[in-house]
């Protein structure tokens, strides 16, 4: 394996270029989201440790993108989702570079390998009510559960969590759940509750599939018309009140965090045909 991730950043900026190209060929809209809109703003670019990139667009605009862009993408790019392959992990969609193979850290034990990607989200709204969000809140994270405890060897033990919610993990995982709960009617019905609400019409919107969870749905006016920020060697779209976004996420988000807190989430393993020696 190759400690040096250049050659996922390499990927991962020739992949965005594509997607912006689409975007802008179609009038559709994305954010810059979590640690990519972050970097953008500490680092002009990839936090240096970071070897993936988030993206977020609205509903509308994100769907509309899958249905234009497999014919738009070069043929060493592929969407995948739950959609198109029922093995798939997630809910969300990824762009891959077919050419790049890596090995995802959270899936090591399993074996086998994927190829290099950018995270796609679906930007959704949610009730105005408080007492109906907080419902709403419930049932997606309920249905997000179970898709994880499906996947149970894929959840992060490093993650901070409550006392309940580890108590919760702990004894559940002792549990068949790979057998009893399936994760593809999980994502549908994930999928149903998220596309009841238009980020144009809600309070409160955002990726509530992202690493953050509940803490990723802000203010919808924080995304607002937003503004363009230099990435390495682009110029990508990001959320117009960025400073307050990043510090609900990260709080004094232009601290570096300490080395033992800094997460690898890819290893790469091959490029072009070429296998990268470790």
């Amino acid at each position: 394996m190759q400690s040096d991730i250049r050659y996922l950043h390499e990927a991962d900026l020739a992949i965005a270029k594509e997607v912006v190209s689409i975007c802008e060929k179609y009038g559709l809209r994305y954010y810059m989201l979590g640690g990519t809109m972050l970097g953008a703003i500490r680092h002009k670019g990839f936090i240096p440790w970071d070897d993936d990139m988030d993206l977020g667009m609205p509903r509308k605009d994100y769907e509309r993108f899958l249905e234009v862009a497999p014919k738009e993408l070069p043929s060493m790019m592929k969407i995948i989702n739950y959609k198109t392959d029922k093995d798939y992990h997630y809910y969300i969609t990824r762009i891959q570079d077919l050419e790049t193979k890596v090995v995802e850290t959270r899936y090591e034990h399993e074996g086998g390998e994927t190829c290099a990607s950018i995270d796609l989200f679906p930007l959704d709204g949610s009730p105005n009510n408080f007492l109906l969000r907080k419902m709403f809140y419930f049932r997606v994270m309920a249905h997000r559960a179970m898709m994880a405890l499906h996947y149970k060897n894929g959840i992060d033990p490093d993650r901070k969590r409550g006392i309940w919610e580890r108590l919760a993990i702990s004894l559940l995982t002792m549990l068949p759940t790979e057998k009893m709960f399936d994760a593809y009617r999980q994502k549908q019905k994930i999928d149903y509750i998220l596309k009841k609400y238009d980020m144009a019409t809600s309070k409160v919107s955002g990726n509530i599939m992202g690493a953050y969870r509940i803490k990723e749905m802000v203010p919808t006016e924080w995304y607002g018309d937003g503004a363009f920020y230099s990435f390495e060697n682009l110029k990508l779209h990001g959320l117009k009140e960025y400073d307050k976004y990043l510090s609900h996420l990260y709080g004094d988000y232009m601290s570096v965090p300490p080395v033992d807190s800094r997460k690898v989430h890819f290893k790469i393993v091959e490029i072009h045909g070429k296998k990268v020696e470790e």
